[in-house]
């Protein structure tokens, strides 16, 4: 596989690099839009269960809401996603680009950059053709820790502990990298 990336060597080996959007390609701005959409659908079926069924409610909501939403939002061209360093649903564990992506996440975070601008992307050639692969940080709000902090309640860690056997994301704190939004699309085969 030929990797043909968009960052600079330092730069990947430093800290993540936001990117204006004069600088992005156009599968870079609707890679943006995927995930911001994946982002804003979650949260409204989080929020919904939450106040419909609590905590718990929220949990089983999201083992059943998070992939069906993200499945909605793929496409032929478009396959979008979560991933995360700590998992909580072990399909949605990093591939070896998404790991060092969320490495470099936390780099940056850990050197006070603004979780808002953590971005990165590239594009891959193989011989199954050109692939855009473009992530986006999903940091850890104060909401977050209720299902993914330090101390979750009883019948709540139960309930993750029935619907992801090896649960790995919780321990978090507001702030900290909690994963990010992955997206590959499908590109021509020349600029």
């Amino acid at each position: 596989m030929i990797v043909r990336t968009v960052l600079l060597a330092a730069a990947m080996a430093f800290a993540p690099v936001a990117f204006a959007d004069t600088e992005a390609p156009e599968w870079v701005t609707e890679a943006r839009q995927k995930s911001a959409q994946l982002g804003a659908r979650l949260v409204d079926a989080l929020r919904e269960a939450l106040v419909s069924r609590g905590p718990t409610g929220g949990v089983e909501a999201c083992s059943i809401k998070a992939p069906q939403i993200a499945q909605q939002i793929s496409n032929d061209r478009f396959e979008v996603g979560r991933t995360a360093l700590r998992v909580r649903n072990p399909d949605n564990a990093p591939d070896d680009w998404e790991t060092s992506v969320l490495q470099r996440f936390e780099r940056g975070l850990s050197h006070g950059t603004d979780p808002a601008g953590l971005e990165e992307w590239q594009v891959e050639t193989t011989d199954g053709g050109r692939v855009g692969r473009y992530m986006k940080a999903i940091p850890t709000g104060p909401q977050c820790v209720l299902c993914h902090g330090e101390n979750i309640a009883p019948d709540l860690r139960e309930t993750i502990q029935r619907l992801y056997p090896e649960d790995q994301a919780t321990g978090f704190a507001p702030g900290e990298l909690r994963g990010a939004f992955s997206v590959r699309v499908q590109l021509p085969a020349t600029d």
